[in-house]
């Protein structure tokens, strides 16, 4: 039986940092794909904070994710495994550390996938 999507109400970060509480670790895929190989690369959470317009996420190894715009998240799965559907943002960019900044799609919806 598969779960059907449900909206949160609580603040974004708050939902992330309960979502890698209960999960430990979790995958990443960007609206244009895998960030890394997929169900292989698992990261930790170093820190979600709300912005006035958006959400940065911070995992593991300095790697930020900032989802500019007014985000939603939706729990849901993906296969068959507990996921957290961020979406409603008009650009997500991860970067590793300070120099090496990558954009990976102009809209869309990034899935943590524990």
């Amino acid at each position: 039986m598969t779960r059907k999507p449900w909206m949160t109400l609580s603040p974004p970060a708050h939902i992330v940092e309960r979502f890698f509480a209960k999960h430990g670790r979790a995958g990443l895929v960007l609206p244009d794909g895998w960030y890394g190989r997929p169900f292989d690369s698992l990261f930790a959470l170093t820190s979600a904070v709300d912005l006035p317009d958006g959400l940065k996420i911070e995992i593991e190894g300095g790697r930020e994710l900032i989802c500019e715009g007014n985000v939603t998240i939706v729990k849901t799965e993906f296969e068959e495994y507990p996921a957290l559907r961020i979406e409603g943002f008009k650009s997500g960019n991860p970067h590793d550390g300070v120099v090496d900044r990558q954009n990976y799609g102009e809209s869309g919806a990034v899935v943590l996938v524990s």
